[in-house]
Parts: C-alpha cells; structure tokens; sequence
C-alpha cells in the first residue's frame, strides 16, 4: 500500500474522530443548555431526599385556591450559607412548592420586611422567628417553624455531651399539612379538660374563649372519663385548675395524645386539697418538669397588689440575658443550675418583652414549677417562661407531703418543655389559672401573662394535620477505609487506574498516527 493511500485512509478516520468528538461536545453542550433552562434535577438520593413526595404533587396540582407562602428568609442567603448542603432539602422543597400554578411564593428578610410581618402577624400571637414559614389562604394563616424542619436523634457520652446521630426531615408534612389546614379551613380545636372541679369555660373564662375564637380556634370542653380516647380534631388539651387528680385511665389516654404529637396544658392554682396529683405528676415527669404543694407570696409591698400578698409582680424570662439562669426551685433538683441549649429552645418571650415593656406583670396566687434531670433530661427542650423576684418566698400548701429541699426565690412560676422523641409533643405549666379568668382579665393586672399564654397556645397549635408524609432521613455517601493498603488501592482504582487508560489511548493514538 503506497503511502498516499496511508494518509488517505488516516485523514479520513481522524476525520471521522475529530467529527464525532465534536457531534459529542456539541451534545453535552446542548444537554447542559437544555437542563439548565429547564432547571431539570436528578434525585439520586435512595430515600428521594430532594423530590416532594407523590402525596404533596397531587394536592398542589389540585389546589383551586391561591396560597401564599412567606418564607422569612432570602433562598439564596441560606443557598450561600457555610451550611448550605445541610439545609439543600428544604430549599430544594421550598423550590418546588414555588413551581406550582397556585402557589404565590415570597422570600423575605424579615429584618429588613417588618411591615409585611406586622400585617401577616397584627396581633403578635404568632411569635415570628427569623426562617420561620407564614402559609395564608384567604384569612387563614399557620406558621411553620423552622426549628421543626429536622428531627434529630442524639446519644450522649459519659461527660453528658450530645452527638448528633441521625437526622430526618420532617419540613415537607409540615408545609403540606400547613397548606391544606388554611385552604380547607380546618381549625384545631382547644379542649378544656372536665370532671376534676376545673371551672366551666362558659361561666369564668368566657373572654379568654372570645380571645381564642379570634385568632381561629375552636374551644370546647372534654371530660375523658366518658371517652373512648382525645377527640382527633384536638390541637391542644388544657386543664384549668383541677382540685382533684385524673384516673389512671385518662392518663393513658392523654399518653397516647401526647406520644402522636399532643399537647397539653397545666394550670396549676395552688388548692388546699390533701390529695397529691400522682398521675397528672406521672405525665409531668415524663418531661422532666413538676409542680411544688405551695403557694408563693412577696415579701416586698412594692411588688404586689395592695392587701394582696399573693398577687405578686413576675419577669418574663429573658433567654438573652445570662443574668436570667435563675436558680429557684430548678437548681435544687438538679446537679447544677438550669442546663438551656438555646439552640433548640424556641424563644416565647423576647417579643413581649419588647412590645409590652410598658405593662408590669403580675401573677395571681400561684405554685412554683421545678424540673429534674431525668432519664431522657438531654433530649428535652426545656424553658421557663415566667419567675419571681427573689424577694418572693414559698409557704406550703396543700397536699400531704412535706417539702424534702429547701427552695429559694427566684421561683419559676411557669415553664414549658418540648419532646422531639414523641413527635415534638409540648407541655405548658403555668402556677395558676386564674389569670385568664373573667374577673383578672376585666382588671388589667395580668394583660402580660395572658399575652404570654396565648403565644405558647400559638405555639403548641403550629403543628398542623398530619399528611402521613414520612420523614427522610439525611444521608451521605461515604466509605470507610479499615486500613492503609485499603486506602492504596482506592487510590489506585479511582486514580492511577482512569490515568493509566488515558495513557494507554494516546499511545495507540500516536502509533496509528506514524504508521
């Protein structure tokens, strides 16, 4: 064969290699162009961590209604964060409910917006957090908070710190369940507990109701004695000064709400009974809190009402101020003062502090509220929300056991605490029941206290219907390399093996070429 042929012959296969290279580049180009404009991704995660699931596609894309999402957050700030791969599925979600014909989505900085968060929160019941999420259909409006996009399971070492060992995303039930309660108009509902000497709602707590029926709950009353369990439409259960204690058997059945994600408030007035509240105790334990057998007064005229000792003047608690550790009744059950990882704590009490400095606060006759290191003490988000000055004092009161350790002021008066292993359940005590009632609101004295309350039912109601959406837990792609020679060879698969090929192609390349 001459060598004109040769050339010939080469010419035309490197032709036919320079030509199919470039059909090739130009495909990848277009393919990028193509899934770029069309903002085409590809979940390779096993538990699709970044796709809604089929049950959320299929209520967005037969939604008749229009629905505002407001996230108070800019996407692109939390996109640009150093912990922005954590935080890709809920901003990926938050993207996909934004591509929806009926979704309106918005955005915002909520530092930089405080009118359009004045008009989506008039009242201040909300208790609006930065990256919180508004969802408003018509005049319907829930919140989602942002501390609840995740659940976390922890274990703690011998030194008592904790270590994140899983964590699974929840926020796509939560948005979903948010959206069909304010398009559907489904209103959570607030039981009154019956049937231990509580007050009726409708002959002491009449303004309270008209307080709740505003900002869209409904109020009705529940003696478990005669149920077979919680009504399923309930949000949040609140017994209101009960004289006596409940069965077994309601206990259960409280149990079993409060494991669903239940919520159930205390209003402990202190009471002359000589019986104790074994089984409301039991429930209280479980989240590490407990109610004290007394009554608190105030030692300083200057910081009660005049001729009544027990209607004393209180501070909401401050998370931001050190100064507010407290001690109380806290510190004497636990190994050191009160532990708050305010990281997970939500924050009840800092906006009325700033709106409402203007108000002094005060409680009417109230018990003191303790908490204890329990079993599952680490895995609880505990707060108080409300404490004495320490010129305040303790005398007890009711029930048939002595005190077995000395309490000293400040007393807290009310506190909270949440449970993210049964499905964020909460538990609000307060010291007294009597501040909501007719006769304190028609007063004025405990404008502060009912303003707090209020927030924390806000707060125990954000968890909307449950759309049986399963959380997706968070995972990685990673190998574990036991030992040196392992390492090697991964080393030589993923990297010498790819150079050795290449170098193999250019030296049959340039061999074919000189021949």
């Amino acid at each position: 064969m001459s060598t004109v042929k040769k050339s010939k012959k080469n010419l035309k296969f490197t032709s036919i290699a320079w030509l199919l290279a470039a059909i090739l580049t130009v495909a990848v180009i277009l393919i990028n162009v193509a899934v770029s404009f069309l903002d085409l991704k590809l979940d390779m995660t096993p538990n699709e961590l970044y796709t809604l699931n089929d049950t959320t596609v299929e209520y967005m894309e037969n939604l008749d209604k229009e629905v505002d999402i407001y996230l108070l957050m800019e996407l692109n700030e939390i996109e640009n964060s150093s912990d922005a791969d954590e935080m890709m599925a809920f901003t990926t979600m938050m993207e996909e409910y934004a591509g929806f014909d009926k979704i309106n989505f918005y955005d915002i900085d909520s530092d930089k917006n405080p009118e359009i968060i004045n008009e989506l929160n008039p009242e201040g019941y909300l208790n609006i957090s930065r990256g919180d999420i508004i969802v408003k259909c018509g005049d319907n409006i829930r919140k989602v908070p942002a501390s609840e996009m995740y659940v976390y399971q922890t274990s703690s070492d011998e030194e008592g710190n904790s270590t994140v060992e899983s964590a699974y995303f929840q926020g796509e039930n939560l948005v979903t369940g948010a959206i069909k309660s304010v398009v559907e108009d489904i209103t959570p509902s607030v039981y009154f507990l019956t049937g231990h000497g509580e007050k009726a709602v409708d002959e002491y707590y009449t303004a309270f109701k008209k307080n709740l029926k505003n900002v869209n709950y409904k109020v009705n009353e529940l003696n478990l004695s005669t149920e077979d369990a919680v009504p399923s439409d309930a949000a949040i259960i609140i017994a209101a000064a009960p004289q006596t204690d409940i069965t077994a058997d309601e206990k259960e059945k409280l149990n079993a709400f409060l494991d669903n994600g239940g919520n159930l408030s205390l209003l402990m007035s202190p009471n002359q009974s000589s019986e104790n509240y074994e089984n409301l105790l039991d429930i209280m334990h479980d989240y590490c809190l407990g109610i004290d057998y007394n009554k608190i007064t105030e030692t300083d005229s200057t910081r009660h009402i005049s001729g009544d000792e027990s209607t004393i003047m209180v501070e909401l608690y401050d998370l931001n101020e050190e100064s507010s550790s407290g001690s109380g009744d806290l510190e004497a059950l636990v190994d050191d003062t009160l532990n708050l990882d305010t990281e997970n704590l939500t924050d009840l009490t800092s906006e009325l502090i700033s709106t409402m400095s203007s108000y002094v606060p005060y409680m009417p006759a109230s018990r003191s509220i303790f908490n204890y290191a329990g079993d599952n003490y680490s895995s609880l988000n505990i707060c108080p929300l409300l404490q004495t000055y320490d010129t305040a004092e303790s005398h007890e009161f009711g029930g048939n056991e002595a005190l077995e350790y000395v309490m000293t002021p400040p007393f807290y008066v009310s506190a909270y605490s949440e449970d993210p292993t049964r499905n964020n359940s909460k538990l609000v005590i307060m010291g007294n029941a009597e501040f909501i009632d007719d006769e304190h609101l028609q007063s004025g004295y405990t404008i502060v206290p009912l303003n707090l309350y209020l927030t924390t039912i806000s707060w125990m109601a954000d968890s909307n219907i449950d759309m049986q959406i399963p959380s997706r837990e968070r995972t990685y792609d990673y190998m574990t390399l036991e030992s040196k020679e392992d390492t090697n060879f991964i080393i030589v698969i993923l990297v010498a093996a790819p150079i050795l090929v290449a170098a193999t192609g250019v030296l049959i390349w340039l061999k074919r070429r000189n021949s």
